[in-house]
């Protein structure tokens, strides 16, 4: 079966892979990828990948990341990712039209591109920034995600619960997702992450930090000042939420 093109590696640092037809390939720059392979990142690595509609994204280390969907057709532009652990940046490409469908879907999450540049983060360990309050609640979880926003607007909902409907995350704010949990009301990005964003040129770095910025590499992630901060929510849900 004839392989769908999905873009590019752009640049790489450290170790990253290509996961395509159970076979695992080093990644190398310029080299194609194909709907349906599975990037991975390892600790201290880091991929930027332009896909076939000029859209880019930024692997931080240890991140895991399948292209699902990329179709650009006359009449229509659809991108789907599957975001399963790590974070991954998103640089929407609105210079061509029609309006593109983009979508990063985590375990428990789903992040819909309304012309944006946002984060979205996934981990099975709770991170920093959460109150006791909230560490004791969500003791026994074990899928976390945040959406940071810093261009456009994202739709945020949970996939594991339909009925919990979805929050609208502007520019300068971020939500999170807790297990079957309802997605937390958007609140601001950290004024400390905000600033680290704009000093590196809209390239982050580090992973769940929780106190500072890193700044350094190609890309990265959002660290600290905002990573998974803004604990003591009221949360509702219509299913267990300890999944």
């Amino acid at each position: 079966m004839a392989q769908l093109p999905a873009g590019s590696v752009t640049t790489l640092t450290g170790d990253v892979r290509v996961e395509r037809a159970g076979t695992t390939v080093s990644a190398t720059p310029g080299m194609a990828l194909d709907v349906g392979d599975r990037l991975v990142t390892g600790a201290n690595s880091r991929a930027t990948v332009t896909l076939t509609d000029n859209s880019k994204l930024e692997l931080d280390e240890s991140t895991s990341l399948i292209i699902d969907q990329q179709m650009v057709a006359a009449n229509s532009r659809n991108t789907k990712l599957s975001l399963f652990s790590g974070l991954v940046r998103s640089f929407v490409s609105y210079t061509s039209s029609p309006t593109p469908n983009f979508e990063v879907h985590t375990p428990n999450a789903v992040a819909s591109a309304r012309g944006t540049e946002y984060d979205t983060q996934t981990s099975t360990q709770m991170p920093n920034g959460f109150s006791e309050e909230d560490r004791k609640k969500y003791k026994d979880c074990r899928r976390f995600t945040q959406v940071s926003v810093y261009d456009g607007t994202v739709e945020v909902t949970n996939t594991t619960n339909p009925g919990a409907g979805s929050v609208q995350v502007s520019a300068g704010h971020k939500t999170r997702v807790v297990c079957g949990f309802v997605p937390d009301p958007p609140s601001e990005i950290a004024a400390a992450a905000a600033a680290g964003v704009a000093a590196t040129g809209g390239s982050t770095a580090g992973l769940f930090l929780g106190s500072a910025i890193v700044a350094g590499g190609t890309v990265g992630g959002l660290a600290a000042g905002g990573v998974f901060s803004g604990g003591g929510h009221t949360h509702k849900t219509t299913k267990s939420p300890n999944q």
